[in-house]
């Protein structure tokens, strides 16, 4: 009986651990601050090969064949970087404290994920992809009032075209860089590099705006939402903080910015 026991203990765990996700090590690029490209789960990747595959043309359109309309701060741009074989849970319950900070050290702004699956008649792909907005988590764990680290959309939106091709259906241009622009600004807000941190908190408020022009519903639309004011509000808390700085030069172009309409000349 107590050997019973223990193989049906031994088979619960293993059906325990196989739901979860793995977050293996995924190097940053040195010097640089990083998206985390991570597996997707689901059945639209047949084996290893067309994961690697996948990663890789997602890192490369990412990396080769877009416009970035975040605001790189100088010497120190994005760099994207897929991270084969770490695949976070759906859900995310993998990103502790502690493991959101060691990421929020190395100057990881956000990490994506999902699942993406194969149905229909004929085939066409369909997604969830997460967007975790590491300087939003961390902020979280510092007991900081801010919305959800972890946003969530869906792929096709209502309306949109069916694609066979995974890149395609998620490497959304405008949502990427709407998050980068997010994360970028509130890390360098919290780095006190007020000017670039300005820059892009005005511009992830112009670019969520248009995203919420979109058929988007539900529990993703609220969550949206309450980026899209709190970039705003902390783009007038980063003019309110440089004039405040003794640091921040007599000549720093904020000073020319209103604190209570911190976006005014739509960035």
């Amino acid at each position: 009986m107590i050997a019973m026991r223990a193989v049906l203990l031994a088979l619960l765990l293993g059906c325990v651990a196989s739901t979860q996700g793995a977050v293996v090590n995924c190097a940053p690029a040195a010097g640089r601050f990083t998206v985390l490209l991570s597996e997707p789960s689901g059945g639209a990747l047949a084996d290893r090969v067309a994961v690697e595959r996948f990663l890789n043309k997602l890192q490369f359109e990412l990396d080769q064949e877009r416009d970035e309309r975040w605001i790189n701060p100088g010497a120190t741009p994005v760099a994207f970087r897929a991270c084969p074989k770490r695949a976070p849970a759906l859900d995310g319950s993998e990103f502790s404290a502690e493991v959101v900070e060691q990421l929020n050290d190395q100057r990881v702004l956000m990490e994506v994920w999902g699942v993406v699956e194969r149905d229909g008649t004929p085939p066409a792909l369909s997604a969830q992809i997460n967007y975790l907005l590491v300087p939003l988590r961390f902020a979280a764990d510092q007991r900081e009032t801010v919305p959800a680290g972890l946003q969530r959309l869906r792929y096709p939106e209502a309306g949109a075209a069916p694609t066979t091709d995974a890149v395609q259906l998620i490497s959304k241009p405008l949502d990427l860089d709407a998050f980068i622009a997010s994360a970028l600004g509130l890390k360098l807000l919290r780095e006190r590099a007020y000017e670039p941190a300005h820059a892009n908190l005005c511009r992830a408020h112009s670019l969520l705006g248009a995203m919420l022009k979109r058929p988007i519903t539900g529990r993703s639309k609220t969550e949206l939402t309450a980026l899209h004011g709190f970039v705003q509000e902390s783009a007038g808390r980063t003019l309110r903080e440089a004039l405040a700085d003794a640091a921040y030069p007599r000549t720093g172009l904020l000073r020319l910015q209103k604190p209570a309409q911190p976006c005014a000349e739509g960035q």
